[in-house]
């Protein structure tokens, strides 16, 4: 039987979100079915190569698809166009981990990046478009510094050009997701930014960047013997400063928007701590590895899905205290809860990779988390509501509850994926 190249797959479905999403925008009344397309088109995303590579395409479809049905509690001056955009997104973050072409790589962060200059400016004219300006010249400058740093560490340098190299691309990376020490942009749009945009900058557009800084820098520190425990150091000291920073921000912060703000600084600090125990695993290519990757997609889906809730909720004005507290405690890394697995993978990865030192900052900065979430779960759980935005919190609620039953089997698909974190420089 003859298997269909994947990148007809990722072609036929920007085909079928584009021209399918097209007749869609003629009318008013049309619109309302522009999500059928750009859903269309991820559920096809699903026809993948093998069944490591569909553990990592669910995830993002799933996020995709609350993104979508997200957008459509908001009176969207972009109809339409802010379906297909998440749609865009996804396929680009798809393509980011299938594809190994540099070029392509790159690509796809442009593609996921460039969405959100759109839905940024969602919401209240006058706001948004002072929030907007900020936030877009702010991702072009993180686009320029990652470009730079994957440039020159991808161009054979010697080791000291490849730190400099390193250091460009993590600035950009934090610049792009709202990591410390490049985090300036985040509370100011994250508060006064409409709430359903945000849930989606904080959540779908902080996972490709992470998902390419790991290609081009495994990739690279292998071809030119780069020694690994450099650049793990340098990407931990950015990964402290995040998480720090973003925790003791959230503790000091009042309003619900400015202290999940500070919380995706110190969330993408978590990510960071998995970034370094990534580039420590690269080392053996072993089980370190592993467990490094899964914890960093389950953190990233852990913001995802948290945030989107939150965010969600803030929209409301309130939402039901079940769902409130549980995300709250799954931010915190209660177990069995999501956080709990996300959190305890890296750990174990980090300690494997003799990086000791920052697993035990996590767990510090976990527990200086704690009174903030509580906070967060008291004043957003203000009871249960009918309608749409109920629905989509307890779909939240049941996605931080799925890992009851903990999520090794992630550990063997995400080793397969190790094939697709390589470049062809």
């Amino acid at each position: 039987m003859m298997t269909i190249p994947y990148t007809y797959i990722l072609l036929a479905s920007v085909i079928i979100n584009v021209v399918g999403t097209t007749p869609t925008l003629i009318s008013e009344g049309s619109k309302r079915y522009s999500w059928i397309a750009p859903l269309i088109s991820m559920l096809i995303l699903l026809v993948t190569p093998g069944i490591h590579l569909l553990a990592y395409v669910a995830f993002l479809v799933v996020i995709g698809i609350l993104g979508i049905i997200t957008l459509m509690r908001l009176d969207s001056p972009i109809r339409g166009v802010d379906h297909m955009l998440i749609s865009i997104m996804i396929i680009a973050t798809v393509l980011a981990l299938y594809t190994s072409d540099l070029a392509l790589v790159l690509l796809s962060l442009m593609l996921v990046s460039a969405p959100t200059y759109l839905l940024i400016l969602m919401g209240d004219p006058g706001t948004g478009i002072e929030v907007g300006i900020k936030y877009v010249v702010n991702m072009i400058i993180a686009t320029v510094l990652f470009f730079m740093g994957a440039i020159i560490i991808s161009s054979g340098p010697s080791l000291i050009t490849y730190i400099i190299g390193f250091s460009l691309l993590l600035l950009g990376l934090s610049l792009e997701v709202g990591a410390a020490p490049m985090h300036e942009w985040v509370p100011d749009v994250f508060t006064a930014g409409n709430p359903i945009p945000v849930s989606i900058i904080a959540s779908i557009a902080k996972i490709a960047p992470f998902i390419v800084a790991v290609k081009i820098t495994l990739t690279t520190m292998e071809l030119y013997g780069v020694p690994p425990y450099y650049l793990a150091y340098i990407a931990g000291a950015f990964a402290v400063i995040s998480m720090f920073l973003g925790n003791i921000g959230a503790l000091t912060s009042r309003e619900s928007p400015r202290v999940l703000a500070y919380s995706s600084i110190a969330n993408m600090g978590y990510a960071m701590t998995a970034f370094a125990a990534v580039i420590m695993g690269a080392q053996e290519m072993g089980i370190a590895l592993g467990l490094a990757l899964v914890g960093l997609l389950l953190q990233l889906f852990m913001n995802a899905v948290g945030k989107m809730g939150f965010f969600n909720t803030i929209f409301s004005k309130g939402n039901n205290a079940v769902s409130t507290w549980l995300i709250s405690l799954a931010f915190i890394g209660t177990p069995p809860l999501l956080g709990f697995w996300s959190k305890l993978y890296i750990i174990i990865a980090l300690v494997y990779g003799n990086l000791a030192w920052l697993a035990v900052l996590l767990v510090i900065n976990s527990v200086i988390s704690v009174p903030y979430y509580v906070r967060l779960a008291r004043e957003l759980g203000t009871g249960w509501r009918g309608g749409l935005a109920e629905g989509l919190m307890l779909t939240f609620t049941i996605i931080v509850l799925s890992t009851t039953i903990p999520p090794t089997w992630l550990i063997h698909p995400i080793m397969n994926l190790v094939s697709h974190l390589m470049l062809t420089l």
